[in-house]
């Protein structure tokens, strides 16, 4: 048996102060009142001769590129390639953003009213003061390790959440009279990977499920919700002594709410039960052993179009934001404001944007720990680019974390496109081209087949 393979793992809680804006929710102001259950950051380093790399899993809604690339500069002071560093959020709804996500700093508004920009400034320096202590400790804590790997079905958790009607058009949930079927797939795999060393501790276990971690929104109260869950109860049932880390999967599409049951039981700790559930049986039915993993890395930059847009959408949203230069408040304490108002301005943001480009940058990392992969992706892809992905991919088990290095907004299928709905609509967080899931889906096969071959 080999023990070439190293790693090294830590956390550190990453809870905001209160008062900080939770993101998550449009057009809400949402300060953090208590917290529920603490938010992590977690490190695991991967090293084999001179090959080392470094994964984040961080329990927060999402990171920008600004954020990330601080996080790369500090791990290069320890010698880190930055395409060898990759910053996974696992979108959690009831957390802050690590940097902006919603509106940037163009109208008066912001300025007047930060919060509708996402996560309080204050926020980022708060969490890097955190991440050179944290990459030390985990590199400090590298020791020799075997890897075993596997995964189970779990299909009561997560669901399509996109809703096929009659007359050809799509919804989030079932909104209105001549609801169908589901417009897609989910991906119900649970992957676990475990670390462990020659006296068989189990120092660290990878855990890879794909959906919208949303149960708190809209409440005030901070929360890590099902990742955080399930991690926190495969330590104490499965697992005591390995630290667990979660990958959440392509969920852009993909949600814990069924939207054919409204009625079934739906917690954190409920989607945990189960999924820990599952994380057993992966453990006891259907593992593969790799005694001697090879470790690698390959990560690829390309440009992808953004969609053809009108120039009348930009023209609409100009003049409702010249008519309501201040957010269109709901309620008189100004705490909330009319979607309608946040996509308008959204949009003069992405006019902006398309003024100076006329491709978005997007970037792949794929890390090979042995016949395990890791798929390293930004943004919210449809979970179809996944199940594909995986079923193309030539290592025995891929786990994708999506989420990944800077903020995109969603990637929907074409179909999804076409029939509308609150994934698509035209804004900051959904403006690439319909072709955009299928190059992403192309060039992750062939990066995946390029680390394999």
């Amino acid at each position: 048996m080999s023990l070439s393979l190293q790693v090294g793992v830590a956390e550190t809680t990453i809870n905001p102060r209160l008062g900080m804006q939770i993101d998550g929710n449009i057009g809400a102001y949402r300060p953090a009142q208590f917290i529920l259950s603490d938010l992590h950051a977690r490190a695991i380093v991967f090293a084999q001769g001179e090959k080392r790399f470094l994964l984040f899993s961080m329990e927060l809604l999402a990171v920008t590129q600004e954020w990330t690339e601080a996080i790369r500069a500090c791990a290069s002071d320890f010698g880190f390639d930055p395409d060898a560093v990759a910053v996974h959020a696992v979108q959690d709804h009831s957390a802050p953003s690590l940097g902006q996500i919603m509106l940037e700093d163009r109208l008066e508004a912001t300025r007047k009213y930060p919060w509708i920009r996402g996560s309080d400034p204050a926020y980022g320096p708060l969490v890097m003061e955190k991440i050179r202590p944290l990459i030390q400790q985990a590199l400090d804590n590298l020791q020799p390790v075997r890897l075993l790997f596997g995964s189970a079905l779990e299909a009561r958790v997560s669901f399509n959440r996109r809703v096929a009607y009659r007359d050809g058009t799509s919804e989030m949930g079932i909104k209105r009279p001549g609801a169908l079927y589901r417009e897609g797939p989910s991906d119900p795999e649970v992957g676990m990977a475990l670390f462990t060393t020659q006296s068989l501790q189990t120092t660290a276990v990878l855990l890879h499920h794909t959906c919208h971690p949303v149960h708190w929104n809209p409440h005030h109260g901070i929360h890590s919700d099902w990742p955080g869950a399930w991690a926190e109860q495969v330590q104490r049932d499965l697992l005591p002594g390995a630290l667990p880390l979660v990958l959440n999967g392509c969920c852009g599409n993909v949600h814990h709410g069924d939207p054919l049951d409204p009625g079934r039981e739906d917690t954190p700790q409920s989607m945990a039960r189960l999924l820990t559930e599952a994380t057993r049986t992966a453990l006891c039915d259907q593992y593969f052993s790799d005694d001697s993993p090879v470790l690698d890395y390959r990560t690829v930059r390309f440009g992808i179009p953004y969609r053809p847009f009108p120039a009348e959408l930009f023209a609409d949203a100009g003049r409702l934001i010249a008519e309501h230069p201040e957010p269109q408040w709901t309620d008189e304490t100004k705490t909330r404001f009319e979607w309608d108002w946040h996509f308008a301005a959204s949009l003069l943001d992405l006019e902006h944007k398309l003024a100076t480009e006329s491709e978005f940058e997007y970037e792949i990392q794929a890390l090979r720990l042995g016949d395990l992969a890791i798929l390293v992706l930004p943004g919210e892809p449809f979970v179809e680019a996944q199940l594909e992905i995986k079923q193309a991919s030539p290592a025995q088990r891929t786990f994708v974390a999506h989420m990944s290095n800077r903020y995109v907004g969603y990637i929907p299928t074409p179909e999804a496109i076409r029939r509308g709905g609150y994934e698509t609509r035209p804004c900051q967080s959904s403006k690439l081209a319909p072709e955009a899931l299928q190059m992403i889906t192309e060039r992750s096969v062939a990066l995946l087949e390029e680390l394999y071959a």
